[in-house]
């Protein structure tokens, strides 16, 4: 079971998805994170590259989709993506699984000169694909910049994903992954 603070941050997530706030996430939502990501790498449509993305993309809303979309309409509104998540928080295997598996896949996207960190500019690159603002992205950075090195190194991303999916403390900074959630 989601804790309150828990359902505010995938509540955000959610909205992070649902660009076109049709109160569902779906497949065109997706479509519209690849296209971004495509675009920020450069990538031709035909490119190798770009079709790895698009199949790591295809595969993680496969298993979203397969699993919470229970009325089968094809799209996950808010509930089913709670108890979506729900269900994977509630197994602590699935959870690291999943967790790792998706802070790992972002730091590599958004990692853009491959330095092992992600600095201000890629972060608000990261916000951008989600379309987000970068005022809004170079704040959040700010926050999430602990040591105030001005990056986020690969350990330091994946514990601020942790924090956001998993933590039940209300100042653990992870929170504030996806901007605020209130």
């Amino acid at each position: 079971m989601l804790t309150d603070l828990q359902q505010k941050k995938l509540t955000r997530y959610f909205h992070v998805y649902d660009v076109d706030e049709d109160g569902k996430v779906g497949p065109a939502d997706f479509a519209r994170v690849i296209d971004n990501v495509r675009m920020l790498h450069g990538l031709n449509a035909q490119s190798a590259g770009f079709r790895e993305l698009e199949d790591g993309y295809a595969k993680r809303w496969d298993t979203i989709h397969t699993s919470a979309d229970v009325d089968g309409d094809g799209g996950v509104d808010l509930s089913e993506w709670l108890r979506y998540w729900g269900d994977v928080l509630a197994d602590e295997g699935r959870c690291e699984e999943e967790v790792t598996t998706m802070g790992a896949r972002f730091f590599v996207l958004f990692d853009t000169d491959e330095d092992d960190v992600i600095g201000p500019d890629e972060f608000c690159n990261f916000f951008g694909v989600f379309g987000l603002s970068s005022a809004l992205a170079r704040q959040v950075f700010m926050d999430l910049d602990l040591d105030g090195d001005g990056v986020m190194s690969r350990e330091e991303f994946l514990n601020l994903g942790r924090d956001f999916f998993i933590a039940d403390d209300p100042a653990a900074p992870g929170n504030l992954l996806f901007g605020p959630y209130e």
